[in-house]
């Protein structure tokens, strides 16, 4: 990934810019995992089965590194292209489990009919 800082004026079939590769931290295996809310992420997860009817490895969901849960789990979520391309901007880990725990809260509030108030 990178941000474009500025598109270059050139006459070729296609586009040329100059880039920061701002993203480049990405690529550090694990990175951030121990920032990551494991236990409200896992709370979210089990409440969004739950109220889907739906069911989980939950053996290999527990042996699963925090790295490669939050990215899988934001990857399969039924959220729309806005708040994945919010995901997948996220400046770390921590910020993309946050919002994917909050998209999650959110859609449970929203479809909560047991009458009790999920958010404050």
């Amino acid at each position: 990934r990178f941000r474009i800082k500025d598109e270059l004026t050139v006459l070729t079939p296609y586009r040329q810019c100059r880039v920061d590769y701002c993203f480049a931290h990405d690529f550090v295996a694990r990175k951030g995992e121990d920032a990551v809310d494991r236990d409200a992420l896992l709370k979210a997860l089990a409440g969004f089965l739950k109220a889907n009817k739906l069911n989980a490895d939950w053996e290999g969901i527990e042996k699963a590194p925090n790295e490669a849960l939050v990215n899988a789990l934001a990857m399969m979520s039924p959220y729309g292209p806005a708040e994945k391309q919010a995901m997948l901007e996220a400046p770390d880990l921590k910020s993309r489990a946050e919002i994917l725990v909050a998209l999650t809260e959110i859609e449970l509030a929203k479809s909560s009919t047991d009458g009790e108030t999920k958010l404050q």
